[in-house]
C-alpha cells in the first residue's frame, strides 16, 4: 500500500511540476536577455514577453522571424494588429529585428493568413468584431498557422501590375491559452 501511495505521490509531483514549467516557459523576461538573445529565441507556439514593465504576445516557432500579435488588448480602445519582424536567424544574421510586414505598414504588399489551411483574408484589415472573433478560436484550437505575402508586380506580358507570391511563413500554434490573457498592444 506505501509503494501505491509513493507512486502516486511521484505521479502527482511530476504532473504539478510539468504543469507549472509549460506555464514558466510561456514566459520571457526580456528585460534580462540581450538584444542578441532576444532576436535569436525560439519556441514551438505562443509566447508572452515581459519587456520594461509591459507583457506582449508573440510568437517564435518560425526560426528566420518573430509574429507579434496585439489581440487582446488591456487598453479596449486599441484595435488588433500583427508585426512580423526578422530574427538574428534570417540570411548573415544582421536583419535581426527589421520589420517585414505589419497590420500598420501601409505598403503594395497583401496578407492572407490561413489556420490548418482555412482561409482568413487578412482580419486585421478593415476590422469586423465578428470576424476576427473567429480568427481567433481558430487560433486558440488551430496547429498552424500560415501567413502569406504577396507583393505588386508589374508584369511585362500583361502590362499591369498584379500580385505575385513574395513567401509563405508558417508558424506553430502551441500555448493557445495565452491568446485570452490582456497585453499591452502595440501603438
Amino acid at each position: 500500500m506505501n509503494k501505491y501511495f509513493c507512486f502516486l505521490f511521484f505521479i502527482i509531483f511530476g504532473l504539478h511540476a510539468d504543469a507549472q514549467s509549460e506555464k514558466n516557459d510561456s514566459i520571457i523576461d526580456g528585460d534580462k536577455l540581450s538584444r542578441q538573445e532576444l532576436y535569436s529565441l525560439q519556441s514551438k507556439g505562443w509566447m508572452h514577453m515581459k519587456y520594461r514593465g509591459m507583457k506582449y504576445l508573440l510568437n517564435l516557432s518560425n526560426k528566420d522571424y518573430i509574429l507579434h500579435f496585439s489581440i487582446n488588448c488591456k487598453d479596449s480602445s486599441q484595435k488588433p494588429g500583427f508585426l512580423i519582424e526578422f530574427s538574428n536567424n534570417y540570411r548573415d544574421g544582421t536583419y535581426g529585428g527589421i520589420d517585414f510586414a505589419s497590420s500598420e505598414l501601409n505598403t503594395s504588399r497583401k496578407i492572407e493568413f490561413f489556420i490548418d489551411g482555412q482561409e482568413f483574408q487578412n482580419p486585421f484589415e478593415d476590422f469586423d468584431e465578428t470576424i476576427f472573433k473567429s480568427f481567433k478560436d481558430a487560433l486558440k484550437e488551430g496547429k498552424i498557422l500560415t501567413i502569406k505575402c504577396f507583393d505588386l508586380e508589374f508584369n511585362t506580358e500583361t502590362g499591369k501590375d498584379e500580385l505575385e507570391l513574395n513567401r509563405e511563413l508558417k508558424f506553430m500554434l502551441a500555448n493557445g491559452k495565452l491568446l485570452d490573457e490582456a497585453i499591452d498592444c502595440m501603438k
